[in-house]
């Protein structure tokens, strides 16, 4: 048994870290950009600090992104917070924020926000991994997670997914169809697991894609096969955010895929809207 992906539109558009384009990733400001323009989900990072506070920040190294050091399980939530994630942001004019620094967001924090906005999709990934040496820290990192997501109300439009397919397995063992379950396709990239995803992800990341001799991204050839026996067994394909190229999303579109993911989710619903997929 597993839950399914459902959504009005042909193709949902899903907000990457937000609206990354008009506000610094993973913050609250891009969260709430992206869920004012009406996306259909959003999807973002969760990392535990030292002290056991889940908090939005997608690289391990917090130099990459803010302004301080290290990594976020090295320090306390008195120390996070007083991190600017948004060190290096500079916006469009339309969209500057009077007052630059920006902390790193607390999970409990988007879903404050989410509360507003009832038909908005949750994706979360986990980014504590058991790979990362400290499998203990990744486990308690992700069982918080799912506990408090469900506690709050929230699991039912929340999609859980990590590459580390174990973590992802063990919140389905616990909590089976109360949350949803994103995956990664080939099925390798998410690791060992004992249980075949396909029987509880009713997402999945689609990462068989190729470069051609101009240089352009586009579908493997095997591409069409590999949709149809996704959807045949109800798994919706989501399409990643990387490519510039709106015709790449065109061709998952055609394949199948039924969320894409965007930097500028503005763009984006502007595309699919003007191609009939999205109300």
């Amino acid at each position: 048994m597993k839950r399914r992906f459902e959504c009005r539109n042909k193709a949902a558009v899903c907000g990457h870290r937000g609206d990354s384009c008009h506000g610094a990733e993973n913050t609250i400001a891009a969260m709430k950009y992206a869920a004012d323009l009406g996306v259909d989900m959003i999807e973002t990072d969760v990392r535990m600090s030292a002290d056991g506070n889940l908090f939005l920040m997608h690289n391990l190294r917090l130099e990459d992104l803010t302004d301080g050091t290290g990594v976020v399980r090295e320090h306390s939530f008195e120390e996070l917070r007083k991190m600017n994630a948004a060190r290096d942001f500079n916006p469009d004019e339309k969209f500057r924020l009077d007052d630059q620094f920006q902390p790193i967001a607390l999970l409990d924090e988007l879903l404050d926000l989410a509360a507003d906005y009832p038909d908005l999709m949750l994706n979360i990934e986990l980014k504590d991994r058991p790979s990362d040496g400290d499998e203990e820290f990744a486990f308690e990192c992700a069982d918080k997670t799912a506990r408090v997501l469900a506690e709050k109300g929230f699991a039912a439009r929340t999609w859980i997914n990590s590459f580390s397919g174990k973590l992802v397995e063990r919140i389905c063992r616990h909590y089976g169809t109360l949350f949803h379950y994103h995956g990664f396709f080939p099925w390798t990239k998410m690791g060992e697991m004992v249980t075949n995803p396909s029987q509880f992800c009713d997402v999945v990341c689609m990462l068989n894609w190729t470069r051609g001799e101009d240089g352009r991204i586009m579908a493997s050839k095997d591409s069409a096969e590999c949709f149809a026996s996704l959807l045949a067994k109800d798994i919706a394909p989501l399409t990643v955010t990387f490519p510039n190229d709106l015709e790449f999303y065109d061709d998952a579109v055609e394949h199948g895929s039924r969320i894409l993911m965007a930097d500028d989710p503005a763009m984006m619903l502007a595309h699919c809207r003007a191609k009939g997929w999205h109300d």
